[in-house]
C-alpha cells in the first residue's frame, strides 16, 4: 500500500470530522434565520444604568427581555439602559458569559412554533464573592438609577451578617450615597414573595439600624422600594437547551435559557427615570396586590398543589399532570371553588387568569420538574396554601382540594409514602422523625404535625376541624393513592355541584 494511498485515507478522515463551532460574541457572524431575532441596537453603546442582583436564568429570562424590547422600541435615548449583574452562588453564570461578551439567546418554546432572541442588554457581571468594592461602587455610581432584585426569599434576611449578602451590600452603598448627598437608586424587588417592596424595605432600615439610627431614617425617607408582581417559566437551564440554542445560531451559545412565550411584570408606580418598559408588556399600577394575591393563590398555590400529587402520582412534570385529564380538572377546580373566593375582588380578571394558566402549563416545550416547584415547600406552604385554607375555613367553605394538596405536602416530605422524583426541604428530616414515631398512626402523626408552629402557625392547629379533616385526606392517600384520592374529590363535585 503507498504513502500516497494512506495519505488520502487520512485526508479523508480529518475532512469527516466536525468542524467546532464558533462561539456567540460581539464579533461573529449573524446568521439570517426567521426563528432567531438580534439585537436591533449596539450593545457596546450602552451604558450601565441598572444594577441587578441575582443574575440567574430567571433574570435573564425576564427582566433582561423586558429591557432590551424597551430599549428597541425607545431608540437611542434608552442607551443609558445597560444591565449590569451581581451573582452570589458561583462564577459559572460569568464564565459561561464572558467568551460571549455578555451575549446570549433566550428560546420561547410552544407546542406549536419556537422563537429565539439574543439578548445583549447586559453590559456587566460581578462576583460578589471578590469584587464587594466594585458592587459598592455600582451602588453608589450616580448614573445607576434601578436596583432590581431575584435572590429568592433567604436574600432578605436583615439579620445576615455576611459583608456579600444583597442587604449588607446594598446597605454599605446606599450609606456612601447618603455621604455623597447624592440621589439613591430606585430598588425593585422582583422575588416571589408577598409584599416583597416592603420586605426589602424592612429589611434593609433594619440592617442599617445596626450600623447607626441616622441610617436606618435616611432609607426610610429617602429610598423607593415598589413592591413588584413577576411570571415567567424558566427552567433550570440545561445542556440541551445550549445544544437547541447553537442549532439555531450556528453560534456555541453556553448560557442559552429556555422559557414559555408568555411573561409579565406588574411594577408599583415610583418616581425617577426609568426605562420604558411599559412599551414593552409591563404594567404600571398604584397597588400590585391583586395581582400578588392572584399569582401567590392561583399560580404558586396550584402548582404546589399539583407538583405533590403529582409525584405521588409518578408524573414528573407539570405537563403531565394538567395534560392528565383527572389532575386538570382538579387544578380547575382548586382555583375556581377554593382559591378565587378568598382574593378581594378587583379589575383582575381572575377566571380569564385561571383559563390562561391551565393553558401555559399544557405546554410540552417547558420541561418544568415537579421536584423543582416542590422544593422547600414547608416554608413555602404558610403562604401559597394555609393562608387560603384559613379563610375558607373561617367562612365555613368546604376546601378538600387544598386539604388534599396539604396532605401530599405532608406524605412527600415526612416520607409516608413513595413518590417520583426528589426536592430539598430543610423540614424533611424532622417532619420524617415524626412519621416515624407515630408508628404510622395517622391522628398521632397529625397531632404532633400541627405542633410546627414554624410552619403551620397558631391559628389552624387550634382549630379541631383542621386536624380532623387533614388526618383523613392523609388517609385518603394512603388507602386509594393519589389518582385515587383526587378522583373521589372531582367525581364527587361533578355529581353534587
Amino acid at each position: 500500500m503507498t504513502k500516497a494511498f494512506h495519505r488520502s485515507i487520512f485526508t479523508a478522515r480529518l475532512g469527516d470530522l466536525p468542524r467546532p463551532i464558533p462561539r456567540l460574541n460581539l464579533s461573529s457572524a449573524r446568521p439570517h434565520t426567521p426563528q432567531v431575532r438580534w439585537p436591533s441596537y449596539d450593545p457596546t453603546r450602552l451604558q450601565p444604568g441598572i444594577l441587578h442582583f441575582g443574575c440567574g436564568a430567571f433574570h435573564r429570562a425576564h427582566q433582561n427581555v423586558f429591557t432590551q424590547r424597551a430599549i428597541e422600541l425607545e431608540g437611542a435615548s434608552a442607551s443609558r439602559w445597560g444591565v449590569v449583574g451581581v451573582s452570589f452562588r458561583s462564577r459559572k453564570v460569568r464564565q459561561a458569559l464572558a467568551p460571549q461578551d455578555l451575549l446570549y439567546t433566550v428560546m420561547e418554546r410552544a407546542d406549536d412554533s419556537s422563537r429565539a432572541d439574543v439578548v445583549g442588554v447586559l453590559r456587566g457581571l460581578l462576583f460578589a464573592g471578590d469584587q464587594r468594592a466594585r458592587i459598592i461602587a455600582m451602588l453608589s455610581d450616580p448614573q445607576i438609577r434601578i436596583v432590581t432584585l431575584t435572590v429568592t426569599p433567604s436574600g432578605y434576611a436583615s439579620e445576615n451578617a455576611a459583608s456579600t449578602d444583597p442587604v449588607g451590600l446594598i446597605v454599605d452603598g446606599l450609606a456612601t450615597v447618603r455621604d455623597q448627598r447624592s440621589a439613591p437608586p430606585v430598588l425593585i424587588s422582583c422575588d416571589n414573595i408577598p409584599h416583597n417592596g416592603r420586605r426589602l424595605r424592612d429589611a434593609l432600615i433594619q440592617r442599617a439600624d445596626q450600623r447607626s439610627a441616622a441610617l436606618g431614617d435616611w432609607i426610610s425617607r429617602n429610598v423607593q422600594c415598589p413592591s413588584s408582581v413577576v411570571d415567567r417559566i424558566v427552567p433550570v437551564p440545561t445542556s440541551a437547551d445550549s445544544a437547541a440554542a447553537s442549532g439555531l445560531l450556528g453560534l456555541q451559545d453556553l448560557a442559552a435559557v429556555a422559557t414559555e412565550p408568555f411573561r409579565q411584570w406588574v411594577i408599583e408606580d415610583f418616581d425617577g427615570p426609568r426605562p420604558q418598559w411599559e412599551q414593552a408588556g409591563a404594567l404600571f399600577v398604584p397597588d400590585v396586590t391583586p395581582w400578588e394575591l392572584s399569582k401567590l393563590n392561583l399560580l404558586n398555590g396550584t402548582h404546589m398543589a399539583i407538583a405533590f400529587l403529582g409525584m405521588l402520582a409518578g408524573l414528573e412534570t407539570v405537563s403531565d399532570v394538567i395534560l392528565d385529564p383527572l389532575f386538570r380538572r382538579y387544578a380547575a377546580r382548586l382555583m375556581r371553588d377554593e382559591q378565587i373566593p378568598t382574593i378581594p375582588k378587583s379589575d383582575h380578571d381572575l377566571a380569564s387568569y385561571s383559563d390562561l394558566l391551565l393553558r401555559r402549563w399544557r405546554n410540552r416545550k417547558i420541561v418544568h420538574q415537579l421536584g423543582r416547584i416542590a422544593r422547600n415547600g414547608s416554608e413555602k406552604l404558610q403562604a401559597r396554601l394555609l393562608a387560603s385554607l384559613a379563610s375558607n375555613i373561617a367562612t365555613g367553605r368546604p376546601a378538600p382540594c387544598t386539604m388534599l394538596a396539604i396532605a401530599a405536602w405532608a406524605c412527600c416530605t415526612a416520607g409516608i409514602l413513595r413518590f417520583s422524583g426528589t426536592f430539598v426541604d430543610e423540614a424533611a428530616p424532622g417532619l420524617q422523625r415524626l412519621s416515624v414515631t407515630s408508628g404510622g398512626e395517622t391522628s398521632a402523626f397529625v397531632q404532633m404535625l400541627l405542633s410546627r408552629e414554624d410552619i403551620f402557625g397558631r391559628e389552624l392547629p387550634g382549630n379541631p376541624r383542621f386536624g380532623q379533616e387533614l388526618a383523613r385526606a392523609i388517609d385518603s392517600l394512603k388507602r386509594f393513592g393519589a389518582r385515587g384520592a383526587v378522583s373521589k374529590i372531582v367525581c364527587d363535585a361533578e355529581v353534587h355541584p
